[in-house]
């Protein structure tokens, strides 16, 4: 009997050997950029694709994935972290059936200040991580550790960016440390609140140029959203685009995202571990680009 595992993309093979599921991290260099906006249409949009999605907000001060989905759990992490509730009973279900888990108001703790918590966390997510193929990370602005930790415990990473220079240097900030740290992680450019497509491809190529020069590296072009009253409707709402207008141009830009997501393989499978055992290794590296952030 031929072996069907040759056959098969990392992407499953990665479930078939350890029963994992694939990890996305959507950050950005600034904040103010549409970061969860994204986040949590990528999560919609896999889970109308049949995927199990977890959508977990890491965003240590502005957490605000909830908002964007329209609903108010009532725990989050950090009950679990304290031995108060169960990893079940702070995850809650969003739109088309996806999960999602509030993190942020713990993360800072679990990461920064005590990391010895880790260990007991990722004793109880190892309980529910396979219960998903994929998991969403709506991670912090910037480059302290909390948010590098979970960028970095990625199979693939999404930069959010907008014409804004300010973000457009700090966003070649997060892609110049990733690099420095994992070079193999795939990094997919997503530009928001572009003023047509044409601004959107030379922001890319701007920036997959710096990389190619002084990173050696090349990022991925995720797309262009434009500025619309479109999405400003949607987040107004507090209901994901994907669901509020299924068929305007942003949600096929969101939805080519993921198709491009798709094709991107997953690097060292038989390497990679859990998200929580990711992140107790990524303990190890000494970040440079610690900040002032991390000691508030």
């Amino acid at each position: 009997m031929a072996d069907v595992s040759l056959r098969l993309n990392p992407i499953t093979q990665l479930k078939l050997e350890k029963n994992l599921p694939e990890i996305i991290a959507i950050t950005s260099g600034k904040g103010g950029v549409g970061k969860t906006f994204i986040s949590v249409n990528l999560a919609i949009c896999l889970a109308q694709l049949k995927k199990r999605v977890l959508l977990l907000d890491a965003d240590i001060h502005l957490g605000n994935v909830d908002l964007f989905l329209g609903i108010r759990p009532a725990y989050n992490i950090a009950d679990v972290v304290r031995g108060e509730k169960s990893i079940e009973e702070v995850i809650f279900k969003g739109p088309v059936d996806i999960d999602f888990l509030p993190a942020s108001s713990g993360i800072k703790d679990l990461i920064v200040n005590e990391p010895a918590l880790l260990h007991k966390y990722n004793q109880a997510f190892r309980q529910v991580e396979p219960n998903y193929d994929t998991i969403v990370i709506d991670t912090g602005a910037g480059i302290s550790r909390a948010v590098l930790s979970f960028v970095l415990s990625a199979d693939k990473i999404v930069v959010v960016v907008t014409p804004d220079p300010a973000s457009i240097t700090d966003a070649y900030s997060v892609i110049k440390i990733v690099s420095q740290i994992n070079i193999e992680i795939p990094i997919v450019l997503m530009i928001n609140f572009a003023h047509d497509e044409e601004e959107g491809y030379a922001l890319y190529n701007k920036l997959n140029l710096m990389t190619e020069r002084f990173l050696q590296r090349k990022i991925i072009y995720g797309g262009a959203i434009i500025e619309s009253a479109t999405v400003a409707q949607s987040v107004k709402k507090q209901m994901p685009l994907l669901l509020h207008q299924p068929n305007s141009a942003p949600t096929h830009t969101l939805r080519n995202l993921v198709r491009k997501l798709y094709r991107i393989p997953v690097a060292e499978t038989p390497k990679r571990g859990g998200l929580f055992t990711r992140l107790m290794t990524n303990q190890e590296y000494d970040f440079c680009a610690d900040t002032e952030e991390d000691n508030l």
